[in-house]
């Protein structure tokens, strides 16, 4: 009896915890959702439902191209997924599988460059930008940031925890090294390759200061410095800048929420072999 109670204790102790950070957590995102639908002379008090309005959305849409906005950064994302599945998971594959001379330095300097915050690199990235004249293009804010280092740690992490008697199997059967990778390695690893694209996508979208350092042309603007702008330009209206925010943030939580499931068990297994 006296086991079952201290069961039961510890149980009502770990979910109020978790309920407690759950609170912080959602906390803000609330109250973003909840300004944006309150005209700007109720705001900040709160007041009923009645009073609510989506009288905020209409006014960015009105007075910003938001549409324009989302397109770009639906673009930009599209392609900083894409080219970061394709390079991120054969480099994690090299690591893990190929053994050639300098592999392990090669392993050193991937995680040397995840050590280096991008503040330190954001100057000479964008000379370098500049003199290729991508300033106010897509390929600036899409090409430099498709290799991405903790994705290569992430897919190289993935493929230890892959058994290399199904690779050899397959190269008993006849099938070179990328054959192999293609239809051995890369299905026993989709969870650790949704996982880079949910979170290459994720950091693509919420960027704020690759866009608003190579961007100044309205016409590229992703949706954080378009918002920023709004920001400039409406900063009295408080509630249309919470609208704003809504609409950045809500496509990345229904992401979340759909594939969260995938996230999880990869990042569960990332360490468990080195």
């Amino acid at each position: 009896m006296r086991t079952a109670r201290l069961q039961l204790a510890g149980r009502v102790l770990k979910y109020g915890v978790l309920g407690v950070f759950a609170v912080a957590a959602i906390g803000p995102v609330l109250f973003a959702l909840y300004t944006s639908f309150e005209l700007p002379a109720d705001y900040p008090r709160f007041v009923s439902f009645s009073r609510l309005t989506l009288s905020n959305y209409r006014y960015v849409f009105d007075n910003a191209p938001v549409l324009r906005w989302y397109a770009n950064t639906a673009f930009v994302t599209f392609g900083v997924v894409l080219g970061a599945v394709v390079v991120n998971t054969m480099a994690g594959y090299a690591l893990a599988r190929i053994r050639y001379p300098g592999r392990a330095l090669s392993f050193l300097i991937v995680l040397a460059i995840l050590m280096v915050p991008l503040q330190a690199i954001l100057i000479p990235l964008y000379l370098l930008v500049a003199q290729l004249g991508w300033l106010n293009s897509y390929q600036a804010l899409i090409i430099p940031f498709i290799a991405n280092p903790f994705l290569i740690f992430l897919m190289r992490q993935s493929f230890q925890n892959v058994p290399t008697d199904l690779e050899d199997a397959a190269a008993i059967d006849g099938a070179g090294r990328f054959r192999t990778f293609l239809k051995v390695a890369v299905p026993l690893t989709m969870s650790g390759i949704a996982t880079q694209a949910i979170l290459a996508g994720t950091w693509t979208w919420n960027s704020f200061m690759i866009p608003v350092t190579f961007t100044t042309d309205p016409n590229h603007y992703m949706m954080t410095v378009g918002l920023n702008s709004l920001q400039s330009q409406f900063y009295t209206l408080v509630t249309v800048q919470m609208a704003g925010v809504v609409l950045l943030t809500v496509p990345i939580v229904l992401m979340f929420v759909a594939f969260q499931r995938l996230i999880v068990p990869s990042f569960a297994t990332a360490g468990i072999r080195g």
